[in-house]
């Protein structure tokens, strides 16, 4: 019994183990893609020569760790990519309950939500200026302005944002 113990004991330990490797692997790979997306940003400005992004939701996640930590960021990021494969953003609305009272988490979903329904698709209709406008103000926010402004970057260097 003792012995069935003691090995169980191990293999969870192993498992353990193997989570944290992963963990750190998965931060190393953020901080990666975040430090590649930067450098991408840079040679836009040097050369005014379009080069390759990271995928969007990559940079999205990245980018929300910071606020939300790692796994509210990849599921804000999953919810915005299931509700855009059903074309229907109302799904995303109990993402607010995650951020509870805290008013800057609501602005910071807000914004997010918008640049992500701006860049698949709002920037296609030139009459829908409510995306555009609402982007505009998360980024002269004092709170969320700092990532609605990453954001505009980068719709700026797929050349969606003018």
């Amino acid at each position: 019994m003792s012995a069935n113990i003691d090995a169980l004991i191990a293999t969870l330990e192993d498992l353990q183990l193997q989570v944290v490797k992963s963990f750190q692997a998965t931060c190393d790979l953020a901080a990666i893609v975040k430090e590649q997306q930067n450098q991408q940003q840079v040679q836009v400005v040097a050369i005014n020569e379009p080069v390759e992004l990271a995928p969007f939701n990559a940079f999205l996640t990245v980018e929300l760790t910071p606020f939300f930590g790692a796994k509210e960021a990849t599921m804000i990021v999953e919810k915005l990519r299931r509700c855009r494969a059903i074309a229907d953003f109302r799904y995303f609305i109990p993402m607010y309950k995650m951020a509870g009272d805290d008013l800057k988490k609501r602005q910071l979903l807000k914004a997010v939500s918008a640049v992500y329904r701006y860049k698949f698709g709002g920037y296609k209709n030139p009459e829908q200026y409510s995306l555009r406008s609402e982007i505009k103000y998360a980024a002269a926010c004092d709170d969320c302005g700092q990532l609605a402004n990453i954001l505009v970057n980068r719709l700026k260097a797929e050349g969606l944002w003018k």
